[in-house]
């Protein structure tokens, strides 16, 4: 595999199955995220550091929506992109790249600054 997609907010199959089905000519595994894993650092996530097992599980509700992060794929998003809108993820999830920056965030960190970002863009 040359890269994950971590998935949050999506719990229906099909659209999990979509993914995975436009990402996987490109090397990439798509990894759906669980709600209690919601405050593991992103690289944990994607499994580039170590998981210390010191948190405690996610016990909040969902983020508001559905997210996407891209890990390893920078490469590739000029085909993926395309690839991700025609299976259905297209303007209805936010979406990142994981970073030196925010490898270190969780998922609540990241949709929140995504959001506000994504207003900031749209002039809301």
């Amino acid at each position: 595999m040359s890269g994950k997609l971590l998935l949050f907010g999506f719990e229906e199959l099909p659209t999990i199955l979509a993914a995975a089905a436009a990402a996987g000519p490109f090397g990439a595994e798509v990894v759906p995220v669980a709600r209690q894993d919601y405050n593991k650092p992103l690289a944990v996530l994607a499994g580039l550091d170590d998981d210390t097992g010191t948190l405690l599980p996610f016990n909040g509700g969902p983020l508001g929506g559905r997210m996407v992060v891209f890990c390893g794929l920078e490469d590739q998003m000029d085909a993926l992109l395309p690839a991700l809108r025609q299976a259905g993820l297209d303007t209805d999830c936010l979406k990142a790249v994981l970073t030196a920056h925010n490898r270190g965030w969780n998922a609540v960190q990241l949709y929140g600054e995504l959001l506000r970002e994504h207003r900031a863009m749209n002039g809301r």
